[in-house]
């Protein structure tokens, strides 16, 4: 009899490759929730060591975003030439590469060199784990391993204050978080074979609409620019945690790295918590409650006191939770399988854009303001935000009619 390929990998003996996948894919979903968080913190160093405005931030993650996109958008064809597990091999390779490279670069326009290598990277991991686990997780196990991603980006800024506190350089940051991401690539070489091409069933493959196809459907055009919203104004609050603790109250560097890292924390509770809910109140119901919910909190963050806007960040944190899982978890539903391929690399793409975006905004307009502004461009984005998902649970219902009336 054939020994299951599970057994014969190292140190994983009598594991169910169904289980070994599960658990590196919760270990997969820390590891990319490191390198999105830590620069928040570092960013007042890294600022400093460059000479550079507030508005430098946008800068990287913009080019950091112009590679995650482009990774994005050929992600459903690398996905289907290379499959799941060498994607991810090659992919975090990419990103230690770039984190170990802010390490070392002496000059800003190598580290936005740099940040387009990450931004490959991870644009590929993202795609690639999300494509997998839209098709084979429920919205429970989805929320739950978005909560993983969540707890990678509370460790990250207390990884980073942790240096900054110690009177370190912000570069030995970013050299403990590039060895995590080279650990976790070769757990990514062990498993590889154990990923196949993303399809539903082992013994089953799903073949991808053709792009054109894809970009012709309208509901895939709604779907990216809800992604685009939401996590800019995931990051919008995350990106800046660190910076307007620090200058807007004047906290120390170890307190605002903590309220950065908490923010993170709150995301993972709530996934961990509002995604059981959403099975009682229905998916996309609990979309727009957890919107609203965002909305609150970034006013309080924007207009009250330190410890009202510390309340406000974590709101903004819970609330914002279910929302990419449960949004991603919807994808294959709503357009199929087939387009769904495709169509979660465009929505990757979009949404680490605006993550880019949004930020960039919140720079500019504190940078001739005040860091309140930060709070008002996350609630901007939440009110958009809500009317586009409710645009869009007008269509399904629509869909859902003519599906009942034609059958």
């Amino acid at each position: 009899m054939d020994t299951p390929r599970s057994s014969r990998l190292p140190g994983f003996a009598g594991l169910a490759p169904a289980t070994l996948v599960l658990i590196v894919s919760f270990l997969a979903f820390i590891s990319i929730g490191f390198p999105d968080a830590v620069l928040g913190v570092a960013w007042p160093s890294v600022r400093r060591t460059f000479d550079l405005p507030q508005t430098g931030l946008g800068s990287i993650l913009f080019f950091s975003a112009l590679g995650y996109c482009t990774s994005g958008l050929v992600a459903g064809v690398l996905i289907e030439r290379l499959g799941v597990g060498k994607l991810l091999v090659i992919s975090t390779g990419l990103v230690a590469c770039g984190l170990l490279g802010y390490a070392m670069t002496p000059l800003f326009a190598v580290f936005l060199g740099l940040a387009v290598l990450v931004g490959l990277g991870s644009g590929a991991i993202d795609s690639a784990l999300n494509v997998y686990a839209a098709e084979h997780f429920s919205e429970a196990v989805m929320n739950r391993l978005h909560a993983f991603f969540g707890l990678g980006a509370l460790v990250g800024p207390l990884i980073m204050g942790a240096v900054l506190s110690n009177d370190q350089s912000w570069r030995w940051g970013y050299v403990v978080v590039g060895f995590v991401l080279l650990l976790m690539m070769v757990v990514f070489v062990i498993t590889r074979d154990l990923w196949g091409n993303g399809a539903h069933h082992q013994g089953e493959s799903t073949v991808a609409a053709p792009v054109r196809e894809v970009l012709r459907h309208p509901m895939v055009w709604l779907s990216v620019v809800i992604f685009f919203f939401c996590t800019g104004v995931e990051f919008t609050g995350g990106q800046w945690a660190y910076t307007v603790m620090r200058e807007r109250f004047g906290q120390s560097a170890g307190v605002a790295s903590l309220w950065a890292g908490l923010y993170w924390g709150a995301l993972a509770v709530g996934r961990l918590t509002l995604g059981m809910v959403s099975a009682r109140v229905g998916t996309a119901r609990m979309v727009q409650i957890s919107i609203a919910g965002n909305i609150f909190g970034s006013v309080l963050y924007a207009v009250g006191s330190y410890e009202v806007a510390a309340a406000g960040l974590l709101l903004m944190g819970f609330w914002m939770a279910p929302l990419f899982p449960l949004l991603m978890s919807l994808t294959p539903r709503r357009l199929g399988s087939a387009i769904a391929v495709h169509s979660v690399g465009f929505q990757v793409s979009a949404a680490v854009f605006s993550g880019s975006v949004f930020p960039w905004i919140a720079g500019y307009l504190s940078e001739r303001t005040s860091f309140e502004a930060v709070g008002w461009v996350a609630f901007t984005g939440g009110v958009i935000l809500f009317g586009l998902h409710g645009l869009m649970m007008y269509f399904d219902r629509r869909r859902a009619k003519v599906e009942v009336v034609s059958s």
